[in-house]
């Protein structure tokens, strides 16, 4: 994608200062006239910035676009491991469990996890937490069968998952992951304290043992982009 010249003209002005976090920018035709250019080429340079990730649609009927906060963590690089990442930035990962329930697992998590009809599952929701500022929910699907006697403590006060499944004697070798993106959802928009509708980015990822058994699964709502690397 090439940039569109007036993109760049309000990048510019946004690195000195004309357009703060959290503001609304003008509309089209008032940035069409302000920077002599057509309303169509101004279209195209806000939709530049939303795809650059400088900008975001505001939810709701009116097509408007604010400037994007930052949030705390911008890009995530490697295997998305939330604890090694908070502890490469030198923050404290931490994490406080909000749900711990048992109940059969649905058809989604039963093909992921390859359940059986009637399996259940212990489903456990977690904010994920750097230096206490939430950087996203994580919800944990465990086959009751893996883990009979596990109980929502055993997770209290910010422990790791994989401890607790390692106490069970289920080791993690490798993972596949699924990445989308979605709309925040009104209930999650408020735990993580942002809007309805703010974009943001779905990972579930099955968490497979050393003989290719799916020991666990988990879906992450992050506020962040991910990215990764490769040897080449």
């Amino acid at each position: 994608m090439t940039m569109n010249d007036l993109a760049v003209k309000i990048c510019e002005a946004l690195q000195k200062g004309e357009y703060k976090a959290g503001e609304i920018l003008p509309n089209a035709a008032f940035l069409a006239k302000e920077y002599g250019v057509g309303v169509k080429f101004a279209r195209e340079g806000i939709g530049d910035l939303v795809y650059e990730g400088v900008v975001e649609r505001v939810p709701g009927r009116v097509r408007r676009v604010r400037v994007r906060a930052p949030y705390l963590w911008d890009l995530v690089a490697g295997n998305h491991s939330f604890t090694g990442e908070a502890k490469r930035r030198g923050q404290k990962p931490g994490n406080r469990v909000l749900t711990f329930e048992k109940r059969p697992a649905w058809p989604q998590v039963a093909r992921r996890l390859k359940l059986e009809e009637g399996d259940e599952v212990n489903v456990m929701e977690r904010l994920l937490l750097a230096d206490d500022h939430p950087v996203g929910l994580e919800y944990s699907y465990m086959p009751s069968r893996f883990y009979a006697g596990v109980t929502r403590e055993m997770f209290e006060g910010g422990k790791s998952t994989f401890a607790v499944m390692e106490t069970f004697g289920h080791v993690s070798a490798s993972a596949v992951d699924e990445l989308a993106s979605a709309a925040l959802e009104p209930r999650e928009a408020r735990i993580l304290g942002l809007d309805p509708g703010v974009p943001v980015l779905i990972r579930f990822r099955v968490t497979l043992n050393p003989e290719g058994t799916p020991i666990k699964g988990s879906r992450a709502i992050y506020l962040f982009s991910p990215g990764y690397s490769v040897d080449i």
